[in-house]
């Protein structure tokens, strides 16, 4: 599994990258803005997407339509400190799940994590080799 962090503050990036791969085995690349997301969607592979809602130029919320615009069909996790109000909009607009950022970093922590695993085994692939 490897995961797709975006937050523009760089002190976030690293703290969670720290915790989801020491504490929770959970690989990561960490990116500063939703346009270099979309670069590295590009590139490379994701199980996962954990974004920020509030970041400059293109926030969570336009990220999650752009990607879904694009057909870009990974499960996408809002990770925010932006209260219960943008739940239901991230919800309309494709998202699998909604975090509230808080300050206890463990049990953010193994919150996101518990819900990267959710929302990676729920998303259904169909396997070309079981029957007809």
């Amino acid at each position: 599994m490897k995961v797709l962090i975006v937050d523009d503050d760089p002190s976030f990036l690293e703290l969670s990258k720290t915790f989801l791969e020491v504490f929770h085995d959970i690989p990561s690349d960490t990116v500063d803005s939703a346009k270099e997301a979309l670069k590295m969607l590009e590139t490379d592979s994701y199980d996962v997407i954990v974004s920020d809602y509030d970041m400059p130029v293109m926030n969570g919320i336009m990220f999650l339509r752009t990607i879904r615009d694009k057909r870009i069909d990974i499960p996408f996790i809002l990770f925010t400190g932006f209260g219960e109000e943008l739940m239901h909009q991230a919800i309309q607009n494709g998202a699998n799940s909604f975090i509230l950022k808080t300050s206890d970093p463990k049990t953010q922590y193994s919150e996101l994590s518990k819900r990267i695993w959710q929302v990676v085994n729920s998303s259904t692939t169909i396997d070309p080799n079981s029957g007809s």
